[in-house]
């Protein structure tokens, strides 16, 4: 009696774990920080040796995260800055052994294309007294807007540490506050107002914020508005050696086996419920059969993955367009009285623009990736713009021109106030991380969006449910 309770209890635990009896094959599409991090998060869960995980990448690892060599130093193309609590990026400075990159005091000015409406001082508090003056009780108002949001958005953290995973972006933001789903769906102009900021404060503050970070203009969406605000908050950092040294140490930790060839096709194969994943590698063409697969890379129409879904029972669409922004990196002497300074000392070191029609969105100073304060001051500028800027623009704006580099790349959405359906799970065992770039694009989006994705892979292939979460979780406690 008690040999056969035994032998159905065995049968019963194969049935219910037969998943586990084998392991999974998984691909990862894409070598940015979503694809590097969702596999560093997949090795996390499912062990050392619980999941051959591949990662394909045509280019070099570090996706957006890119650097430019000008004069034998490295400059930051890319994502170029960090907040404080972006959690998992420190958390990865950690892990990795980094270290933070020293910084230069530097200023800031608002520019609306004849004149500065608002320079920082080299005193700070001749620079709160001047936003003050300026903005009125908006400033100490869109702190406070600002440090709440970010209270909010915290939240994410601990639910992902207790295993919470979502399907869609409106229920991983939902789950951090419903005010976020309600922020998509209004314009950031509008939805300030709302809030009782000031026109002025819109129309300069944060329009500036979001054309420096994202190119585009106050009718964005108020949640991907108030990401960019955030953006430009005291405290913000960067990786010495470079941001893009993240994905590359996070790739390396993953033990994953990277794949230098794009992916063109994939196909479902119902019978065996897996997938059968086609690349191409200069001439050559190969295929591997995966039991899941990860999208870590746009998959809009005029983005460059141009990936096939073939065989499924349903197609895809991924409505929208990556929005167009040139970066162009000068080495050389930025023309100052094109500005209305008189001199270089009294110059900004980082130029804002708060209106629409204007050559450039923003001109700053950069540092090289290894810098140290005791350097001094380089002359190695990054002009985002529209489109590329011609001979006479940028001899407008340069008095020399040592080196220039110029990058046209589609770097985030186009982003608007429209009802969007964003989902991670675009079939069963096939997810999809850059769907929460729609919310918002930014290094930590990114790598929480892979975190999610990670543990849905993991969840539905271990047959894990929330509520079987939930239970482990109480017995724990």
């Amino acid at each position: 009696m008690n040999l056969c309770v035994v032998f159905m209890f065995s049968l019963l635990l194969w049935n219910e774990g037969c998943h586990m009896k084998k392991i999974p094959r998984i691909a990862v599409v894409g070598g940015g920080i979503g694809g590097t991090s969702a596999s560093y998060f997949l090795r996390e869960l499912f062990g050392p040796h619980g999941a051959f995980i591949d990662l394909y990448e045509a280019n070099k690892i570090g996706g957006r995260l890119s650097v430019v060599e000008v004069d034998g130093r490295d400059y930051e193309m890319g994502g170029s800055v960090i907040h404080p609590q972006n959690k998992y990026m420190v958390d990865f400075l950690k892990l990795l052994g980094l270290k933070k990159r020293q910084t230069r005091y530097s200023r800031c000015g608002l520019y609306n294309g004849h004149e500065f409406v608002f320079t920082e001082s080299d005193w700070e508090i001749i620079t709160l007294a001047k936003l003050a003056w300026r903005y009125g009780y908006s400033i100490i108002k869109l702190q406070n807007y600002i440090g709440d949001m970010l209270k909010k958005f915290e939240r994410i953290y601990t639910l992902q540490a207790n295993g919470k995973s979502f399907s869609s972006v409106s229920d991983l933001l939902k789950a951090m506050s419903p005010q976020f789903v309600d922020d998509m769906h209004v314009s950031t102009k509008d939805g300030f107002r709302e809030n009782g900021f000031s026109e002025r404060i819109v129309d300069e503050l944060v329009l500036a914020t979001l054309r420096a970070n994202y190119g585009q203009s106050a009718t964005v969406h108020k949640f991907v508005g108030s990401v960019s605000v955030a953006g430009a908050d005291g405290g913000l950092w960067a990786v010495h050696g470079g941001n893009i040294i993240v994905p590359q140490m996070l790739l390396e930790r993953s033990q994953a086996t990277l794949i230098n060839a794009r992916v063109t096709n994939i196909t479902l194969r119902p019978e065996t419920e897996d997938f059968l994943v086609n690349s191409v590698q200069g001439k050559g063409f190969t295929s591997s059969l995966y039991d899941m697969i990860i999208i870590a890379t746009p998959l809009t129409e005029n983005t460059q993955a141009s990936i096939r879904f073939l065989n499924f029972p349903k197609s895809f669409t991924f409505p929208g367009v990556y929005h167009k922004t040139v970066s162009t990196i000068v080495h050389g002497k930025l023309n100052v009285t094109y500005f209305g300074f008189e001199n270089e000392k009294e110059a900004v070191d980082e130029i804002l623009t708060v209106k629409q029609d204007l050559v450039f969105n923003s001109v700053g100073r950069l540092n090289p990736v290894d810098y140290t304060p005791n350097e001094g001051v380089f002359d190695v500028w990054k002009v985002f713009s529209q489109r590329p800027l011609t001979k006479v623009e940028l001899n407008d704006l340069f008095l020399q021109q040592k080196d220039v580099h110029v990058v046209d790349w589609l770097a985030y959405p186009h982003y608007h106030s429209e009802q969007r359906t964003d989902e991670f799970i675009l079939h069963k065992h096939l997810f999809y991380i850059n769907a929460i770039e729609w919310a918002a694009s930014a290094m930590e989006m990114s790598v929480v969006g892979a975190k999610n994705v990670a543990l849905l892979s993991y969840k539905t292939w271990t047959g894990i449910s929330e509520a079987k979460e939930t239970g482990n979780r109480k017995e724990e406690l």
